[in-house]
């Protein structure tokens, strides 16, 4: 479990200095941690919010409230 926190949260930084060119997320917007947010969690939430009514699933707001 804490080997996967750490995978994400890597994951997160990394996307956020591939395309941002920072890794201080918070210097960033909101539209941009949603976008990396969900590179990282490999989430549609425009499709999915039309399934299931909600943006995002359980287990992504889990994985977010761990990284956060």
């Amino acid at each position: 479990m804490a080997k996967a926190k750490y995978n994400l949260n890597q994951e997160i930084y990394r996307l956020a200095q591939k395309y941002y060119g920072t890794t201080n997320l918070n210097s960033l917007t909101s539209f941009q941690l949603d976008k990396i947010t969900n590179w990282a969690t490999n989430t549609n939430p425009n499709t999915h919010a039309k399934i299931s009514g909600n943006k995002y699933s359980g287990k992504t707001y889990n994985k977010i409230k761990k990284i956060f």
